[in-house]
């Protein structure tokens, strides 16, 4: 489920079609899980580091569990970039309107 939602990118004068907001929505989820990936990754002590790297090849459920069970200020973490994505897309919201034919 994506953080995002076309009544708040209306709310702020952004209007898309369906097909484009589907789209708008997958690359602010894949922006957004980007960014708190490399938050939690500088929260990260060296071993932790390791341990984490180690995971890549583990499914995506043990290693949600490993990060809520080693990174004290997720909840912090994700909260702060949330607000931060939103509010750039707030800040620049008339560049990103569908043109009008």
């Amino acid at each position: 489920m994506s953080a995002l939602t076309n009544e708040f990118l209306e709310s702020i004068g952004i209007n898309l079609n369906k097909e484009t907001f589907v789209e708008f929505s997958s690359h602010f989820d894949e922006t957004l899980k980007e960014r708190i990936l490399s938050d939690i990754i500088d929260e990260l002590s060296d071993d932790q580091l390791i341990e984490f790297e180690q995971l890549k090849d583990v499914d995506g459920d043990h290693v949600w569990h490993w990060i809520q069970n080693n990174v004290k200020d997720l909840k912090d973490i994700i909260q702060e970039e949330v607000d931060i994505l939103l509010g750039e897309l707030a800040e620049n919201s008339d560049q990103i309107n569908e043109p009008t034919s």
